[in-house]
């Protein structure tokens, strides 16, 4: 299956990765330079340490940030998020435009670092200790008054690209999409202490706290600016949307899984997806499903005995929080360089009303007793925060998703779960990760 850089290098893009890549690293042939992508600066597994960038257990784990196969010794001890910005600022100001570019950036921040991050928190605290406790002192939680730090310079990274985009003059020309995988982890496995508030469940689980995403997506070709988009779009659907946007022909692209969504974006066209495989996993039997265009969510079952299928996170509107500053928006790096294009400018009232809309209500008044799922039905237009089980009485909806879920089990791919191999332990390769299996073996 070919990967979005693989389809664009047929329409000459230049492709560039940028951050995490975490889908393969034993062989050469299956890191990004040879998925596609001309060159890549970051790190290979799920996650590092911010400072460190080193990842594994102890006993087992390396330096895992790379230039294409160069390990760079060079940045150790630079804060992640930095390097990754200044390396696409530096793509984006040096690339030859005669030739369309393709930039991934996929930032570290704020996933959680690696497992024994001590010394990158206390790093950290010492880096930006000040500045930290000076923007949110009003967060009591230090640990979340640090999360709130590491999102903000996810903020500043945003708008440090896309001042660059217009600084180089290809701001008008340029599709943008920042969008964000799963949901938070408040607490457990790599807890980062964030929060889905209202919804329920974290990371790791099919509820709306663990699945749902939200994006910004701008284009000089939007038909209607400053819009709100709720068509059901899952992350598939990217490639055949992008690949349509670069000129191509998404019939050309052969049997996929994704739904051209160009237009959806474009002109707010209802969406073509009906139905959407959150997941099947044949070794926990755990299976999510929306169906009626997202209304409704089946789940069989639930993970980790419903550890992380409750109600968590801070709520973070009390009244020690101080009233949204509608000014830092406006004069924000994004903002200020989109306004220089005068297609469309923020105002303060069009930042009220987006926020009111896109406000979550506060669902959980009545919060399940049982949250055991064998299975749930939801419906999520009703009840997005997933507090009452209608299996019951909506049967002919339970059925038709269990219909719809045994087709899905006779088309899936068994997983190739294994023991991890000791011999890509980075302590054989001078405390690096490398690509063991052709390069050393």
């Amino acid at each position: 299956m070919s990967t979005l850089p693989e389809r664009l290098r047929e329409l000459n893009y230049t492709s560039h990765l940028v951050g995490k890549w975490h889908l393969g690293s034993a062989y050469q042939n299956v890191t990004p330079t040879g998925r596609g992508f001309d060159s890549h600066y970051g790190y290979w597994n799920g996650y590092m340490g911010y400072f460190s960038h080193q990842t594994g257990r102890p006993g087992f784990e390396g330096l895992d940030m790379h230039t294409d196969f160069q390990p760079d010794f060079q940045t150790v001890g630079q804060y992640a998020t930095d390097l990754f910005t200044h390396r696409a600022i530096k793509l984006i100001t040096t690339h030859d435009y005669k030739k369309p570019l393709f930039l991934l950036v996929s930032h570290l921040a704020p996933h959680t670092g690696k497992y024994d991050e001590k010394a990158d928190n206390t790093v950290l605290e010492e880096k930006s200790a000040y500045e930290m406790n000076r923007k949110f002192s009003y967060i009591s939680d230090v640990r979340r008054r640090r999360y709130a730090d590491i999102v903000n310079s996810v903020d500043e990274s945003v708008g440090d690209i896309v001042d660059a985009l217009s600084t180089r003059g290809v701001l008008r020309n340029t599709i943008i999409l920042f969008m964000s995988d799963n949901g938070g982890q408040t607490f457990g496995m790599h807890e980062n202490f964030a929060s889905n508030w209202p919804l329920r469940g974290l990371k790791f689980t099919h509820f709306e706290g663990g699945v749902r995403g939200t994006a910004v997506f701008y284009s000089d070709k939007l038909m209607r600016k400053g819009r709100m988009n709720d068509n059901l779009i899952h992350i598939t659907d990217l490639l055949p949307t992008f690949y349509k946007a670069a000129g191509g022909d998404p019939d050309n692209l052969g049997e996929i899984d994704g739904i051209n969504q160009w237009e959806t974006i474009l002109k707010e066209e209802p969406t073509k997806r009906e139905e959407l495989l959150i997941n099947i996993d044949e070794v926990e039997n755990h299976v999510g499903m929306l169906s009626y265009q997202g209304r409704y969510k089946y789940i069989n079952g639930t993970i980790y005995n419903n550890t992380y299928d409750g109600y968590h996170g801070a709520i973070g509107r009390g009244k020690e929080n101080p009233k949204y500053n509608i000014s830092a928006v406006l004069q924000s790096h994004a903002n200020v360089a989109l306004a220089h294009l005068s297609f469309h400018r923020l105002t303060a009232d069009g930042i009220v009303k987006t926020r009111k809309y896109l406000q979550s209500r506060d669902c959980r008044q009545l919060l399940p007793t049982n949250l055991n799922c064998s299975p749930c039905l939801f419906d999520l237009w009703m009840d997005p925060c997933e507090t009452k089980n209608i299996a019951l009485e909506q049967p002919t909806i339970l059925t038709n998703s269990i219909r719809r879920i045994d087709q899905f089990w006779k088309h899936l791919v068994p997983q190739q779960n294994k023991a991890v191999d000791p011999e890509s332990n980075p302590v054989h390769y001078g405390n690096v990760w490398t690509t063991w299996l052709d390069t050393y073996l």
